[in-house]
């Protein structure tokens, strides 16, 4: 659910049309989701920013999540409209606007700015969503490798207990 419309777009909008080739309504969809995916982490997203007298969530909440999709998706419009006129810099009011998005979603996730009536996360809610790492193996692949090849000079050290030393690698020395 995006919180604007593409009507809303700070380029293109009006009388000026969106070049035939790009279609602003998914780049506001991409910004919503864009935006969600990282406050999602402490906000139930989608945030709902219908202006009706029973939403929870205040008014300048949802004035400053519009305000993040709108800038948001221009931006990335006005990025991918130049992008083939880009010599070795990207349009300049496009990533001021994407830049700036960026900051204020980082002060969101931080607890710098709070929306308020948003419903947070339970805690311990997304600990399933962390990586585990379990190594089967004895040995790190990689390091077996370095120890092997890139290191001629590498000693096996004598089995426990074991007069006769084996190489793990099955070669004859």
């Amino acid at each position: 659910m995006a919180y604007c419309n593409s009507t809303d777009l700070l380029a293109y909008s009006g009388n000026i049309p969106a070049p035939s080739y790009l279609n602003p309504q998914k780049f506001v969809d991409d910004a919503a989701d864009e935006i969600d995916s990282k406050i999602g982490f402490v906000y139930q997203t989608p945030i709902d920013v219908t202006d009706v007298p029973e939403n929870p969530v205040v008014r300048p909440a949802r004035l400053l999540l519009k305000r993040l999709n709108v800038n948001l998706a221009t931006g990335r419009m006005l990025l991918a409209a130049d992008a083939s006129g880009e010599g070795s810099q990207l349009h300049a009011y496009g990533w001021s606007l994407i830049r700036e998005v960026n900051a204020a979603v980082n002060n969101l996730i931080d607890g710098d700015i709070v929306l308020e009536g948003a419903p947070l996360v339970a805690p311990g809610a997304l600990n399933n969503n962390i990586p585990l790492i379990y190594n089967k193996d004895a040995e790190s692949n990689v390091e077996a490798f370095y120890d092997r090849v890139a290191n001629p000079g590498y000693f096996y050290p004598a089995a426990l207990g074991s007069i006769r030393y084996i190489n793990p690698d099955g070669l004859i020395q």
